[in-house]
C-alpha cells in the first residue's frame, strides 16, 4: 500500500516538471530588451555627460552665466553653492540645517528683513527659491514670479499667525490676491482715508483766478462777497509774477495755476534749493514723487500772513507780502514772542517817550526803584497783542487745525512783577497742527511719476479738477468735495487698470487697453514689506518733517531799545524763556 501511494507521488512531480520548458531563457522577451535598452541609454549618456564637460566645463556645472550683479563670483561655485547639497529648498534633499548654511552664504552680502511679523516661518522659502540664477547676465533677479506670492497670498488667512490685534473678518489688509485686477486685487488700503489735516481745495485753485463765482476786481463791489475776488498776475509780486505769469499773457488776465505750479517732479533739487525731504521721497528714484510743497515757495505769493488787518487778497495786501507777516511755521511760544516783539517794536518807534524810565544814572547803587510805564500804555499794548493773537489764529485756521495751548505767562515780554495785575487771557494761545500730508500715498507699493509722465495727470487725479460748481451752504465749491481732506485725490486701483494688465480690445472706447507689465514685483516688494514695511505713523512722520521753533530776523526788542535810548529795559518787559 505504501509502496503504491510513494509511487504515484514520484510519477506527478515527473508530470509536473516535464510540462516547464527549460530553455525559456534562450528566447527574447519584452524585459530583457527594455534592460538592454536603459544600459545602452546610460552608458550614452554617462560618455556624453564626460564629453560636454570637457568641451565646456562653465555650461557643464551651470545652465547659463550669472546674473551682472554675481559675475565677480561665476567662478567660485562655493561662495554661494555648498558642495552635494541642493540651492532651493524643494528638493528631497534638502534640510532644514542645509538651508540655514546656505541663507548665511546669500546674506552676507543682502542683509534683509522679514517679509511680515506674523509669516510661518517654515513656509518662508529660501533665497533661490524666487531669485534664480544662471539666466544671464541681463536678467533682473529680483524679477520673480508671481507664484512667489500667490503661493500664499491666495488664501492668505491660512498663511499666517493668529494675532488678536487683527480682525478676523477680511479686510483690505489680508484680503486674498491671485492676481492684479478688479476682480482678483483688493481696492488699495493706503487710499481709504485721507490722513491729512491739511483744509485745502484743488477745485477752487484750479479755477481761473483762484475763485468761485463771479471773476471780478472790485473788491469793494457789493453784490458778492470779497472772497470770491479773483487774483490777477498784476496783484502779485513783481517776483511771482515772473514766476506764474506765463510769456505773452498780460497782467490783467486772471491767475491760472497747473499741477505744476505746486508739485515739482525734478530729477534733482535746484542749485540753492534747501528743502526737507522724507526719507521715503530721497531714497526713491529721482521723479518718481514730487518735492514737498512748501508755504514759503508756493503758497506765499497770494496767501499773505499779516498780523493785523485784512487777509482777503487784494492788489494792495499783494503788493506788501512779507513786511509786516509772521513767518510760518511757528509754535505757539515763537507765534506769540513774535507778536509781541512785534508790537513792541511799533511802539517804541512810534513814541520813544516809553523809554524815559527815570533810571538813575549814578553807577553808586541807589534805593530808587524803577517807575513802571504808564499803565494806559501797557493796556493798549496788551489789547493789542489780544487782538494780534486772534486775527492770526483766524488766519491759520482757516488751513490748519488749531488748538488752544496754555503758555506761562511769566515768559511773556509783557507780564509784570505784579501778578494780579496779569491778564489771565493772555497765557491761553494757539497751537497750529501740522498738515500730515503724506509724501508718499501708496504705504503698500512703489510707484514712479517720472514714467507715467506721458500720461494726463487727470487721468489719475481727477477728482481734483472742478467739473462743475455747486452752492453748498451759501458758499460755492466744487461738486463733491468742499475740501480735500475730506476725500482722496488719488483714482486708485481702477486708473491702473486700465493699463497694468492683459493686452485686450475694449469695445467701449474701440482702442487696444492692457499691455503694461501687471506682475506682482512691478509694485510690490517683499523684503520689509518693500516700502510699506512702516507702520502709518512712522509713514507720517518721514513723509513730513515737522519745522520746530524757528527765530526771525527782526531785531530783538532788548537790543532794538539800545539804539534809541540809554535806559536800561524794565525786567517786567523780559522773556523768561527765548
Amino acid at each position: 500500500m505504501s509502496d503504491a501511494h510513494n509511487s504515484k507521488s514520484k510519477s506527478t512531480s515527473r508530470t509536473l516538471v516535464s510540462r516547464i520548458d527549460r530553455s525559456y531563457f534562450h528566447r527574447p522577451n519584452a524585459l530583457a530588451r527594455m534592460r538592454r535598452l536603459l544600459v545602452l541609454i546610460s552608458f550614452i549618456f554617462g560618455v556624453g555627460w564626460c564629453v560636454w564637460g570637457a568641451i565646456d566645463t562653465a555650461k557643464h556645472h551651470a545652465p547659463g552665466p550669472v546674473a551682472h550683479v554675481h559675475a565677480k563670483w561665476e567662478n567660485d561655485c562655493e561662495a554661494c553653492h555648498v558642495p552635494y547639497s541642493p540651492i532651493k529648498d524643494n528638493t528631497w534633499l534638502t534640510s532644514q540645517k542645509s538651508m540655514q548654511v546656505l541663507e548665511t552664504k546669500c546674506q552676507v552680502c543682502h542683509r534683509v528683513g522679514i517679509h511680515h511679523p506674523l509669516q510661518m516661518s517654515s513656509e518662508t522659502g529660501s533665497c533661490a527659491s524666487c531669485h534664480v540664477d544662471h539666466r544671464g547676465r541681463e536678467v533682473d533677479l529680483n524679477r520673480t514670479s508671481d507664484r512667489s506670492c500667490t503661493v500664499c497670498h491666495a488664501a492668505i488667512a491660512t498663511h499666517r499667525k493668529s494675532d488678536t490685534s487683527i480682525a478676523t473678518a477680511p479686510s483690505p489688509e489680508i484680503s486674498s490676491i491671485t492676481q492684479f485686477d478688479d476682480e482678483h486685487h483688493p481696492q488699495f488700503a493706503s487710499l481709504a482715508v485721507d490722513p491729512g489735516r491739511l483744509k485745502f481745495s484743488h477745485g477752487r485753485h484750479m479755477l481761473p483766478g483762484l475763485s468761485f463765482g463771479p471773476l471780478a476786481f472790485d473788491e469793494n463791489a457789493t453784490d458778492k462777497p470779497k472772497d470770491r475776488v479773483a487774483i490777477s498776475y498784476g496783484m502779485l509780486a513783481e517776483q511771482d509774477r515772473e514766476k506764474y505769469q506765463p510769456k505773452g499773457s498780460h497782467s490783467d488776465e486772471f491767475v491760472q495755476l497747473s499741477c505744476a505750479s505746486c508739485h515739482e517732479f525734478v530729477p534733482s533739487l535746484p542749485v540753492g534749493d534747501i528743502r526737507a525731504v522724507s526719507g521715503l521721497v530721497a531714497s526713491s528714484p529721482p521723479g518718481a514723487y514730487s518735492l514737498p510743497v512748501e508755504f514759503e515757495r508756493h503758497c506765499a505769493a497770494c496767501h499773505a500772513l499779516p498780523i493785523t488787518g485784512s487777509d482777503k487778497p487784494s492788489a494792495s495786501s499783494l503788493d506788501t507780502r512779507g513786511k509786516d507777516d509772521i513767518p510760518h511755521g511757528l509754535r505757539a511760544e515763537a507765534i506769540r514772542l513774535y507778536l509781541e516783539q512785534t508790537i513792541l517794536q511799533k511802539a517804541i518807534q512810534s513814541d520813544t517817550t516809553i523809554l524815559d524810565l527815570k533810571v538813575p544814572r549814578s553807577p553808586l547803587p541807589s534805593p530808587q526803584d524803577q517807575t513802571i510805564p504808564d499803565e494806559r500804555l501797557r493796556t493798549l499794548i496788551s489789547a493789542t497783542v489780544d487782538a494780534s493773537r486772534t486775527f492770526v489764529r483766524g488766519g491759520c485756521a482757516k488751513c490748519h487745525l488749531v488748538e488752544d495751548k496754555e503758555l506761562p505767562f511769566e515768559t511773556s515780554l509783557l507780564a509784570t512783577d505784579h501778578p494780579q495785575k496779569n491778564s489771565s487771557s493772555q497765557s491761553t494761545w494757539f497751537s497750529v497742527g501740522p498738515v500730515r500730508v503724506p509724501a508718499v500715498w501708496l504705504r503698500k507699493a512703489k510707484f514712479n511719476h517720472q514714467v507715467h509722465r506721458a500720461s494726463d495727470c487727470r487721468e489719475c487725479h481727477d477728482a481734483a479738477y472742478p467739473n462743475q460748481i455747486a452752492d453748498i451752504g451759501g458758499s460755492l465749491f466744487p461738486v463733491g468735495s468742499p475740501l480735500d481732506n475730506q476725500q482722496v485725490m488719488i483714482a486708485g486701483r481702477h486708473s491702473c487698470v486700465r493699463c497694468h494688465g492683459p493686452s485686450k480690445f475694449d469695445s467701449a472706447t474701440g482702442t487696444m487697453i492692457g499691455g503694461v507689465r501687471f506682475d506682482c514685483v512691478e509694485c510690490h516688494g517683499y523684503h520689509g514689506l518693500g516700502t510699506h514695511g512702516l507702520s502709518s505713523e512712522a509713514i507720517e512722520s518721514q513723509s513730513e518733517l515737522f519745522p520746530a521753533v524757528r527765530s526771525h530776523p527782526i531785531d530783538d526788542f532788548l537790543g532794538s531799545k539800545k539804539s534809541l535810548s540809554d535806559g536800561s529795559v524794565p525786567e517786567s518787559f523780559r522773556s523768561g524763556s527765548r
